[in-house]
């Protein structure tokens, strides 16, 4: 999906810059300001943190972060699509194929969850809530993401009831919606309350529905 917006600044339809426009150095320094973007959206919220506040985390120039991006919404559009990636590409996540694989990925999301602390929320759930209805565009992109995460976790699904391990009758799609459900708002609930005591349980429940599907 290429996300495109209309920059009152530009006057016109602005692409924001992406990896492959960059040299090697420039790739790093973009990736180094939405790490440091993403920290400070998910410890603050988006709007607490200014474009400053990023810019000295990342250890850029104020030349340097607007040449990358035109502004914080811009930006926060970079940070979306890049958490995106991280949390498909997890290896976890990706090679699930069986019930096993499942409650492996399920330890690692709560130990992680439990490592982070106040960090602990899910950039998709957290930045849909913080943005509403106020930008569609980057909902858009939120939703895309957690399209895309239901799509992999229901891939997952297919691969056990195609080997035989859940039921011909399972509805894939439907307990990969559960699953992702209990995961982001698992999160989103350890982020506000410092423990992962909700997360656990919505997983262990949407698990329990998985397992209500075997043989």
């Amino acid at each position: 999906m290429e996300w495109q917006y209309q920059n009152p600044a530009m006057g016109g339809t602005h692409v924001p810059t992406t990896h492959t426009d960059l040299t090697a150095k420039g790739r790093r320094t973009r990736e180094r300001i939405i790490e440091a973007a993403a920290q400070l959206l998910l410890e603050h919220g988006i709007d607490r943190t200014t474009m400053e506040q990023i810019q000295l985390a990342a250890g850029v120039s104020a030349s340097q972060l607007y040449h990358y991006f035109d502004n914080k919404r811009d930006l926060l559009a970079a940070v979306i699509q890049s958490r995106t990636e991280i949390t498909l590409a997890n290896e976890l996540l990706a090679n699930m194929t069986s019930l096993a694989d499942i409650r492996l990925w399920r330890d690692a999301v709560v130990l992680a969850a439990h490592r982070l602390g106040p960090r602990a929320g899910c950039p998709l759930a957290t930045f849909a809530e913080q943005i509403l209805d106020t930008d569609p565009e980057l909902l858009d992109l939120i939703r895309d993401g957690l399209q895309r995460l239901t799509d992999l976790v229901a891939n997952a699904l297919e691969i056990m009831r195609d080997n035989g391990e859940l039921r011909p009758d399972t509805d894939c799609q439907r307990l990969a919606v559960l699953i992702v459900t209990a995961y982001e708002g698992g999160l989103l609930v350890t982020q506000i309350q410092r423990t992962t005591a909700a997360l656990q349980i919505a997983l262990d429940s949407a698990i329990s529905m998985i397992e209500a599907h075997t043989f």
